[in-house]
């Protein structure tokens, strides 16, 4: 077990629910924000799961977005039942609502749910604050169980983030659901609060008014307005010199006040491809930082610790990271855990990862138990590679890195080179490797790297098979075309000759 300072900056790969209590003391951390799956029905299994279904059931549960009762909801719900219960208020509830609900999805993700909530209540701190993020899928049931394991006194605001993305076809007979709920308790009464405040001027202010400066601590509107409004606006405000010319006799000036903020958030957009602030990271569940940035900046101050035990693409760690506080995210998938880190590294961060393969031993059991997973994890030991999303019809590319390459037309042009990399658990043979080499020159790259899990073996003809593809120049140097990559490689600190890969908004606009 560990104290929050030995959690700091911290991302582990595996349930929540062993990672909790097995990694977290009692009431070591500050903030927690959670965003589980909502038991929408949604289907991510093509992006996270492994084709064999001998993944656990927790990666079952937690990507496929879609929970079934079998034994593992049985022996939870025995545990919350029983004398020793770690919340026996939300066994009774749960025993209740699966008697009127069934043994169904519904009761299935309740139970998994109230588990890891005992959990988080645990290693919250007394002065510490929850929110759980969901839709009207169950909030209402969620609601109930948040009261059981937490108090009906520690509920403290249902928040309702409302954006507007995703018209709904004229055929649909509903209407069109525009929110998600937060559900905010706290562990007692002497919480952290930093009172929050809307962005002191909005876009339609400023479409009205003009332009705005901070002046003196103040946030001050300078512009024209209407005839009729002016006389009003005079008697309230002064006028006040523009930096750069004198004032014109239609200028108005006034300090704006930003208000508190409500419970609904009409001020924060979703996060969407091509999105004004180039957010996007193609993954399906990612909310924007702003929506973190606010509950962070109220609920924790500096150097408190954060955690997300559903951290996804890391939207919450990174906010935490920028706004100077301590943090840890868990996930069970090397996907969203390699995302991570690849985002906190275009903050100079690079996080602990606990619960990854550490030798060639515990890599290979990794790939027994889900060769898909070893693929995601192998790919992304690489600076700059993305991996493949899709696990079936990849076109045998596991993942991919972009890198800037001189085009020949000038000192200062250039165009975006691309290496793809495809990894192999068991074992290989030329053929294998012939069949990269085809993927790799279908999908237009330059450079290949070729993951095995054990060096080739004597008399095998892969490394020359390798060689006789040459080599790539690549601005003043050259590299091979293909490379052959084995794990051992890897522990002994050797890595493939690559170039350095593009950042995150140069990739962005490729």
């Amino acid at each position: 077990m560990a104290s929050g300072s030995e959690l700091e900056g911290t991302l582990f790969f595996g349930d929540n629910l062993d990672v909790l209590r097995d990694n977290f003391d009692d009431e070591s951390v500050d903030l927690i924000y959670l965003d589980p799956p909502f038991n929408s029905n949604a289907d991510y299994n093509v992006l996270f799961a492994d084709e064999s279904g001998a993944a656990s059931p927790s990666q079952v549960w937690a990507y496929g977005d879609t929970w079934h009762w079998g034994e593992d909801s049985e022996r939870a719900l025995r545990s919350l039942l029983a004398a020793d219960s770690p919340a026996p208020a939300a066994g009774n509830l749960l025993d209740a609502l699966v008697t009127a609900l069934g043994t169904n999805q519904m009761s299935a993700y309740l139970t998994m749910m109230a588990i890891r909530l005992a959990e988080l209540k645990r290693v919250l701190r007394s002065t510490g604050s929850i929110y759980l993020h969901c839709d009207p899928t169950a909030s209402h049931y969620l609601k109930l169980l948040m009261d059981a394991v937490f108090g009906i006194r520690n509920y403290r605001n249902e928040l309702i983030w409302h954006y507007r993305s995703g018209a709904l076809t004229s055929t649909a007979k509903v209407y069109s659901r525009k929110h998600d709920t937060l559900l905010f308790y706290s562990k007692g009464d002497s919480r952290t609060f930093n009172i929050p405040r809307e962005d002191a001027v909005s876009a339609s202010m400023t479409d009205r008014w003009g332009d705005y400066l901070e002046q003196d601590g103040r946030t001050v509107l300078y512009g024209s307005i209407k005839h009729e409004a002016k006389e009003e606006s005079r008697s309230r405000a002064r006028i006040e010199k523009r930096e750069g010319r004198p004032p014109r006799d239609d200028d108005v000036a006034f300090t704006v006040n930003p208000s508190r903020v409500r419970s609904v958030w009409t001020d924060i957009p979703e996060v969407r491809q091509n999105a004004r602030y180039r957010e996007w990271m193609g993954y399906p569940t990612q909310k924007p930082q702003k929506l973190l940035r606010r509950i962070i900046e109220t609920s924790s101050n500096k150097g408190d610790l954060v955690l997300d035990p559903f951290c996804g693409c890391g939207t919450a760690v990174v906010a935490a990271q920028q706004l100077e506080r301590e943090w840890a995210g868990i996930d069970i998938t090397h996907l969203a855990i390699g995302m991570v880190e690849d985002r906190l590294g275009d903050l100079g961060v690079r996080p602990d990862v606990r619960g990854v393969p550490k030798d060639l031993a515990s890599a290979k059991d990794l790939a027994r138990r889900s060769r898909f997973q070893f693929e995601t994890w192998a790919v992304t030991r690489f600076d700059g590679f993305r991996p493949n999303q899709i696990q079936v019809g990849d076109g045998g590319i596991d993942g991919e890195m972009r890198f800037a390459k001189p085009n020949g037309k000038g000192r200062r042009t250039w165009e975006t080179g691309k290496a793809v990399a495809q990894a192999k658990s068991g074992n290989v043979g030329v053929a294998d490797l012939r069949s990269f080499i085809a993927s790799m020159h279908q999908a237009d790259a330059d450079l290949g790297i070729f993951i095995t899990m054990e060096p080739p073996g004597r008399g095998s003809t892969i490394p020359q098979t390798a060689a006789r593809e040459g080599f790539t120049k690549i601005g003043d140097r050259e590299y091979p075309k293909i490379q052959i990559w084995p794990m051992s490689d890897y522990f002994n600190g050797r890595m493939p000759d690559l170039p350095i890969p593009l950042g995150r908004e140069q990739r962005r606009m490729i």
